[in-house]
């Protein structure tokens, strides 16, 4: 599975956009109205609404997950030099847009992980020099949320996933034989694991957003939502200060001294055994495969 990290990754960002046009479709809109019926689909319809919510959630989790091993992997091997640099450089502004869109899911439910959400990530965006006002100011008190919001969360969460599908596309289009999505029994296995946990830990709301009080002990999602306890642990400005300097150390690794390319790959006949890993694996679309010399 290693080896087919990105076509994973596709393959979850998938079922994430499939349960969430189903989810859509079938949710109320309005701040009170979203969360009855969200709730609906988790504990009335819990053999398909609640079924493709879990399915939603863990898929969305295990997308970050293979994100960023396939991160990790590529570094590893080297793979932001040359033919390369290009796939690197564009894969790495999608990180940012997959935690805002994750992120942002969270709010849509407007329960009070939503509500913590929101609010610690207003008072993180108020660190930046962008708005005049503090926009924390808009949770100080109940009256302060209309449905216009709801509005605001529905372009967050699916706003930002088009223009992530737009990136991936131009991730991999000038990379040769891209494994797009992974062999049927990686799919059946991985399909098969999400319907397992959603069934046995099914995904559920926290009680209602209300800001007027400040919310109890929550489930947390440590895969997406982990900034927010990392900004109470430490501050704004370290959180900043990491995010846009391992944007940068990202962006700035093919600059980095490195070693030269290989010469050119030489077969040797009495070593191949023809299992195409060659012709599969070279980005150039270099190699072609032809009858063996010495087998019939």
């Amino acid at each position: 599975p290693l080896r087919h990290l990105g076509a994973i990754g596709l393959y979850l960002l998938w079922i994430v956009v499939g349960t969430g046009l189903y989810l859509y479709t079938v949710l109320d809109t309005g701040i009170e109205a979203v969360y009855r019926s969200i709730g609906y689909l988790s504990t009335e319809q819990w053999y398909l609404g609640g079924v493709l919510r879990s399915l939603h959630r863990y898929a969305a989790d295990g997308f970050m997950l293979v994100m960023l091993l396939h991160l990790v992997r590529e570094w590893c091997y080297g793979r932001y030099h040359g033919f390369r640099l290009y796939s690197w450089m564009t894969g790495i502004p999608l990180i940012w847009l997959a935690y805002a869109a994750g992120i942002g899911g969270y709010w849509i439910v407007w329960d009070q992980l939503a509500q913590l959400s929101a609010t610690a990530t207003a008072e993180l965006l108020d660190w930046l020099p962008i708005f005049s006002e503090p926009s924390a100011r808009n949770f100080m008190s109940p009256d302060s949320i209309s449905d216009r919001f709801f509005t605001m969360l529905v372009f967050i969460h699916i706003g930002i996933p088009l223009l992530l599908i737009l990136g991936l596309w131009a991730h991999v289009h000038r990379i040769s034989h891209v494994d797009y999505l992974p062999s049927r029994r990686a799919m059946i296995a991985t399909l098969a694991i999400l319907i397992g946990l959603s069934l046995l830990k099914p995904a559920l709301s926290n009680p209602p957003a209300n800001l007027a009080t400040v919310p109890g002990a929550l489930d947390f999602d440590w895969f997406i939502l982990f900034l927010h306890p990392l900004t109470d642990f430490s501050s704004p400005a370290i959180v900043w200060s990491l995010l846009f300097g391992v944007t940068a150390l990202l962006f700035a690794l093919p600059l980095l001294p490195h070693a030269r390319p290989q010469p050119a790959a030489v077969v040797d006949p009495a070593n191949c055994t023809g299992c195409d890993r060659c012709l599969a694996d070279c980005p150039y679309a270099a190699i072609a495969m032809t009858q063996h010399p010495s087998r019939p």
